[in-house]
């Protein structure tokens, strides 16, 4: 397996980077539940258990590690994924082999080893796969190891959309579940917490309905938007400006 290799100063330089990739990918990258990200007890060990459809899903976790820097973050990472993105080792991630029980197992070990930190926070996509947003959220046999193995932990579900709404670019909605002791979890408990964290954010999707959710950063302007800005401007009506449709 591929060992996660932190470095504070590669970890500044990347997140300027990928902060100005989302900026330019997407409209808002924005969150329900951040506070429970922000007041995660550093005395307990924390495994955070997200949907995985596509490439963006490991970045997005990255920028919401800078709300939880009292934590010392990690990601389970596919790991022929892991060996061409090598760098991701620097910001915490780890390679899991689900090809192989046994390289399997040297990650499942390796990730109870960190959690014995308390102060460890570790990103899980238990479906072991890229998924389609669509597909029923399954967890792959074992999920449930870790949370055995760690009784002191928490658990957390979070669940992620990529969406258009009336911008020219997507937004990124993350729903942060509520928080439950790892001792009393179940593989079942496990996959009920997350459907149930899709399905809240799911729902503010389809309603194109944002009340609750904060945004990682300021959204740029989109070109309908900067037009109305200047229109206002000239016309003495800059405060009625709102920079989304």
């Amino acid at each position: 397996m591929i060992a996660a290799n932190k470095n504070d100063i590669l970890d500044s330089l990347l997140y300027v980077y990928f902060r100005w990739l989302a900026r330019r990918a997407f409209h808002l990258v924005t969150v329900r539940g951040l506070s429970r990200l922000k007041t995660l007890p550093n005395h307990r060990p924390v495994l955070l258990f997200c949907n995985h459809t596509n490439w963006w899903d490991g970045l997005i976790i990255y920028l919401m590690t800078r709300q939880m820097p009292h934590k010392s973050v990690y990601c389970m990472m596919e790991e022929k994924q892991l060996k061409h993105y090598r760098f991701f080792t620097w910001l915490g991630a780890f390679s899991v082999d689900l090809s192989s029980p046994l390289r399997s197992a040297a990650s499942l070990r390796y990730a109870q080893r960190l959690m014995q930190v308390p102060e460890t926070a570790i990103w899980i996509f238990p479906q072991g796969r890229l998924t389609r947003p669509s597909e029923p959220i399954e967890i792959k046999p074992g999920t449930d190891y870790l949370a055995r193995n760690s009784p002191h932990a928490l658990l957390v579900p979070v669940a992620m959309r990529y969406d258009f709404f009336r911008e020219d670019r997507p937004n990124v909605l993350v729903e942060i579940g509520t928080p439950f002791p790892a001792v009393e979890s179940t593989e079942a408990g496990i996959a009920k917490a997350c459907v149930r964290a899709m399905n809240d954010v799911s729902a503010a999707a389809a309603a194109q309905d944002l009340t609750g959710f904060t945004p990682l950063f300021s959204p740029r302007l989109t070109i309908n938007k900067r037009w109305e800005w200047v229109k206002l401007l000239f016309t003495g009506r800059l405060r009625e400006f709102s920079p989304t449709n």
